[in-house]
C-alpha cells in the first residue's frame, strides 16, 4: 500500500523532527545498479516533466477505482486517493520547467545507506535510526555537513515505481516528496536502496546543494533542510 506522510523541519534552527515513514528481507546489502537507475530515473523526470506527465496519463488509465495497475505491479496496488493524486501530479508537471540533473554523491549515499542498514531487518520507518541519528547526524558521522534533504520510498523495488511514488505522492496533502524532488536548491543526490523488514524494499535519497551537505556558499546563511517521510 502506498501510505505516505510528510513532515518538514529546519535543522538550522534546531527544531526536532517528528516521528515518522531490491533485496530479500534481512539482507542489508545495497544494489549499486538499482541505486544508479533510481538516480537516472529521477533525473529523467526532472529534465522532462511534461514527458513524464504523459507517462503518468498512461498509468492513470490503468486505475480501477483506488487500485493502481502497472507493468511493475500487474496485480494492483491499493492507493489512498486513486487517480486524483495522479491528476494532481500531472497538473504540477505540466507547469514545471525542466531542471538540471542531480549529480551523484558518494558522501550523501553513505548517509542514506546508514538508514537502509539500520532498517533492513526490522519494521521501523522514518528518518531516525535506532541509535537516534537523523539525516544530519548521519552525514556528520561520515564526515559531511548537516544541510541535507531526504526522501524515502518504501515498498518499491524498481526505479520507475520508486520515482513515481515520490512524484505522485499519494496520501500526502502537501506533496512534500514531490517538492523536494523538483527543488531548485539541490544539485547532488545520494541513493541507497535495500530491503525493509515490513515493506520488503526501501530507497533513501539524500539531497543537498553540495556533495557533502555543506552550505552552497561558505559563510552564507545555511539552507533549510527539509525531510519527507514515506511510510
Amino acid at each position: 500500500m502506498l501510505v505516505q506522510t510528510m513532515i518538514a523541519m529546519m535543522l538550522a534552527l534546531g527544531l526536532a523532527p517528528a516521528p515518522s515513514p531490491a533485496v530479500a528481507p534481512g539482507d542489508s546489502r545495497s544494489d549499486p545498479r538499482l541505486n544508479e537507475d533510481v538516480l537516472a530515473e529521477l533525473n529523467r523526470a526532472r529534465a522532462d516533466p511534461q514527458g513524464y506527465a504523459d507517462e503518468l496519463r498512461a498509468y492513470r488509465d490503468d486505475f480501477d477505482g483506488p487500485v493502481a495497475y502497472s507493468r511493475e505491479a500487474p496485480d494492483g496496488v491499493m492507493t489512498h486517493e486513486g487517480p486524483a493524486a495522479v491528476d494532481d501530479a500531472i497538473a504540477f508537471l505540466n507547469r514545471q520547467p525542466g531542471l538540471d540533473p542531480l549529480n551523484g554523491s558518494a558522501m550523501l549515499a553513505l548517509g542514506a545507506g546508514a538508514l537502509v542498514i539500520d532498517q533492513a531487518a526490522g519494521t521501523r520507518i522514518g528518518h531516525v535510526t535506532l541509535a537516534g541519528l537523523d539525516p544530519s547526524a548521519r552525514m556528520r558521522q561520515h564526515g559531511g555537513n548537516i544541510y541535507v534533504g531526504e526522501v524515502i520510498a518504501y515498498g518499491q523495488a524498481d526505479p520507475r515505481s520508486v520515482v513515481r511514488q515520490l512524484i505522485v505522492d499519494d496520501g500526502v496533502a502537501r506533496r512534500g516528496h514531490r517538492a523536494l524532488v523538483f527543488s531548485t536548491l539541490y544539485r547532488f543526490a545520494g541513493v541507497e536502496c535495500g530491503p525493509h523488514g515490513r515493506y520488503g524494499a526501501m530507497c533513501v535519497i539524500d539531497l543537498s546543494a553540495t556533495p557533502d551537505g555543506s552550505p552552497k556558499i561558505p559563510g552564507s546563511t545555511p539552507q533549510v533542510a527539509a525531510l519527507s517521510d514515506a511510510q
